[in-house]
Parts: structure tokens; sequence; C-alpha cells
């Protein structure tokens, strides 16, 4: 199957002062989004409190391992979000003192998934999302090399997950999927989200991530212009 996806731009100037006007940072700006948006497609809790993974950089100098994250699991309530991010900024603040004291022993096994048999790690999903219904990623400052491509500026840069071969029998036994991975470069935040509800409605996604951020009162640019790719000459002889 195909998930949907979407990827918005939002004005970093814009970014910024609507964190810190919360009380916040970028990385809980973008966690209070994914909040919202899991309250939007129904990915909460009894109590309505949703669970929010959020990866953590553990590369240090010279770390040439391919997956070197750690993450921690947060539990927030997606209701005051969109007004104040002091809580889920607290809440981040504390699971990461947690982790290093406890560090989650579920990322020991990441080296070594390129090496399983798919049909293992189609068994260990569950695992390995744990109890967390909905990811939030934010990559920060992206290299300025990445957005030339051929050596100038790019005008719009984005990063998307892709998730190939995925099958709706896989979509079911894990309960859906929604995630969310931002960075920034050229002045711009980018947010990619894929998301798939089994047994909702499954309202188009741009219309969903539209309504939340218009809970933090954020523009975004979701058709920015794509021109036809310059072929390259043909150089043979």
């Amino acid at each position: 199957m195909t998930l949907p996806t979407a990827t918005i731009f939002v004005d970093a100037p814009e970014w910024d002062t609507c964190a810190q006007a919360l009380g916040g940072t970028s990385n809980t700006l973008l966690a209070g989004l994914a909040a919202r948006l899991a309250e939007r497609m129904g990915r909460v809790a009894a109590d309505g409190s949703a669970i929010l993974a959020i990866p953590v950089n553990d590369r240090a100098p010279g770390d040439t391992r391919a997956n070197a994250i750690t993450g921690i699991d947060i539990t927030v309530d997606p209701a005051p979000a969109a007004t104040d991010l002091r809580e889920i900024r607290a809440a981040t603040k504390q699971a990461l003192i947690r982790r290093q004291e406890a560090p989650d022993e579920r990322f020991a096994l990441l080296p070594i998934v390129p090496l399983l048999p798919k049909w293992l790690v189609r068994r260990m999903i569950r695992v390995a999302v744990g109890s967390a219904s909905t990811g939030s990623s934010n990559l920060g400052a992206v290299s300025p090399a990445a957005n030339r491509p051929d050596g100038t500026d790019a005008d719009w840069f984005a990063i998307k997950m892709r998730y190939p071969s995925m099958t709706k029998a896989t979509m079911h036994h894990t309960g859906g999927l929604l995630n969310l991975l931002a960075g920034r470069t050229h002045e711009q935040v980018f947010v990619s989200v894929v998301a798939y509800q089994p047994g909702s409605s499954n309202e188009p996604l741009q219309q969903v991530i539209s309504h939340a951020l218009g809970d933090f009162s954020l523009t975004c640019t979701t058709n920015w212009p794509r021109p036809e790719p310059v072929t390259a000459p043909d150089r043979r002889l």
C-alpha cells in the first residue's frame, strides 16, 4: 500500500516566534504539533493523552555507526499544546534525564536490523514501537551542502520518510502510523508527515495538518513550484 504523506514549509522566523511565545523550543513545537495531529486522528489513549516517540542523536566524534541514535517516549495532553508548550518541554527534559540513567535496551538492536530476515523484522516492529503512538523527529539545522545539489542553493528542500513495500496487514498489526520529520534550511522549516489510521475515514492528510497548524496560528506553504527536472545533455560520441 502507499501511505498518505504530505510536506509543508513554514517560515523559520514564524516557527521560532510561535515556539517562544508558547514557552517552548523548536523541538517541543514539533512535538506539540504531533500531539494535536494524534488527537485529530484518534491516536490517543482512553484518557486523551498522546504518547510521543522522540529519537535522540547519540553520535559522538569519530562515531561511524549507521544508526547512532537512542530515543525517549513522553506522554502529553494534546489539549493545551497549542497554547502552552511548557508541559511538553518539562516532560521531554525529565525523559532525557531518565534515559541517561537507564538507557533503552531496544536501541541496542538497531545496528543488526539490516542483517535480519524480513519476517523477523516484521515481528519486531511492535516491540520497537513500544507504547508510543506518534513519532516526532527534528533534525534541526540541515547542512547547507545538502541544499546545494548542483552547487547553487535550492529554493525548497525537504526530507521525506519512505516506507517501501508496506502492507495493510503490517499497518493493522502495528495499529497504524503517524510520524513527523522536521528540519531547517534556507530560512524555512519543513515538516514531512506520513500517516495511516486503520478503520478511520482517513480525511485528506493535508486538510488534517492544516487544521492542526491553525491551532497554533501558523501558516504554511504546501504547493511549492516544482519545475520539470533538467535533462542532462547526451554526451555519447
